[in-house]
């Protein structure tokens, strides 16, 4: 009950300060903001995270569980690795629809990433375990010969860049119509070229 309540809290905090730092950026937001948008003390704050930038870093985790939760519960092992990606796709696509400022979060993270090697370090751990994920299903389509032999790493790596120019719409603007376009023919682009004949 003290667990589930402590969860709570934290998971509150972290929700607030996601919503402050995206709309103020990391520079302007202190502490009192993330008290304000929580509703909760400063000494509440404090018992969880010792600094701003403490918590900031903790979102980095909260970041990827808020923003995917739907495809990382799903563990379908008859699912047909093209599958996988396309829905990957598709929950990027939702979220982008319901939770844009998502994207901008990342922007600031990278932004912080290229000045701070504690968030860069944690970043890299971030960004390398979505790169093993899909990895793991692109190994999964070699195995089962969906796909032909590839370098899964380089492949995951364009996959990785394919949705993260959902950045580029949420800072310049694109209609939710392009954005569908834009993931689901880069995705089948890769899946073609990698496709077993």
């Amino acid at each position: 009950m003290v667990e589930n309540r402590q969860e709570n809290t934290k998971k509150k905090i972290l929700d607030s300060a996601f919503d402050v730092f995206v709309t103020n950026g990391y520079k302007d937001t202190t502490m009192s903001h993330i008290v304000r948008e929580s509703g909760l003390s400063k000494g509440a704050i404090y018992h969880y995270y010792k600094s701003k930038k403490d918590l900031f870093i903790s979102l980095i985790d909260h970041w990827e569980i808020y923003s995917f939760p739907d495809f990382y519960s799903k563990s379908d092992k008859d699912e047909k690795a093209e599958d996988t990606l396309v829905r990957f796709a598709d929950t990027v696509y939702d979220v982008f629809c319901t939770k844009p400022h998502v994207f901008l979060a990342e922007i600031e993270f990278w932004a912080l990433a290229n000045k701070d090697k504690e968030i860069n370090d944690r970043s890299k751990i971030l960004y390398d375990k979505i790169l093993r994920l899909f990895e793991l299903v692109l190994n999964k389509g070699i195995r089962k010969k969906e796909f032909k032999e590839v370098d899964a790493k380089i492949i995951s790596v364009e996959l990785l860049s394919v949705f993260q120019g959902i950045n580029w719409f949420c800072l310049f603007g694109g209609s939710k119509k392009e954005v569908k376009q834009y993931l689901r023919k880069s995705v089948h682009i890769i899946i073609e070229g990698i496709r077993s004949k």
